[in-house]
């Protein structure tokens, strides 16, 4: 039984790891809602630093499938980030099932040379802040025992 005084585990702060991740997370649903609102390549390359990703900009600016599938995984990261911020599990495991996606993107991507660098960047911070043992355990997804629960040797 646990004392008043303890505190609960949902009342205590959240680490900076868990509002990192979802800054990343709410940063990448803002440029991908850039691209959807019709963004075009001359405002979105000084910003991104685009290079080789133009075919793939003027191919979503003209098909409306292809923004609705931006618009969706947008607002998907959107809830997936404040569903961390809850600690909610399911929304760590929908962000890592989206940056699987995207990850899988950027590879097929880097193997034929249109890869966008800093959207490789932002999914790569978001798998390292994703797997975080803190932001594992905020939301109960932490595996095995942490190095708190070591035994002493004596």
């Amino acid at each position: 039984m646990t004392s008043a005084t303890e505190a609960s585990p949902h009342r205590t702060r959240l680490p900076f790891t868990v509002y990192a991740l979802a800054g990343v997370m709410l940063l990448k649903a803002s440029l991908l809602l850039l691209v959807v609102a019709g963004a075009t390549l001359e405002h979105l390359r000084p910003i991104l630093g685009l290079t080789m990703a133009a075919p793939l900009l003027d191919a979503i600016q003209t098909s409306e499938v292809a923004r609705g599938l931006l618009l969706a995984f947008a607002a998907l990261l959107a809830l997936s980030a404040i569903g961390v911020l809850m600690r909610r599990r399911t929304a760590w495991l929908l962000a890592m099932v989206i940056t699987g996606l995207f990850v899988a993107l950027d590879i097929y991507g880097f193997i034929n040379n249109s890869a966008n660098h800093l959207w490789m960047l932002l999914n790569i911070l978001t798998v390292f802040y994703l797997n975080q043992r803190d932001v594992r355990e905020a939301v109960g997804a932490a595996v095995g025992p942490s190095a708190d629960d070591a035994p002493v040797l004596a």
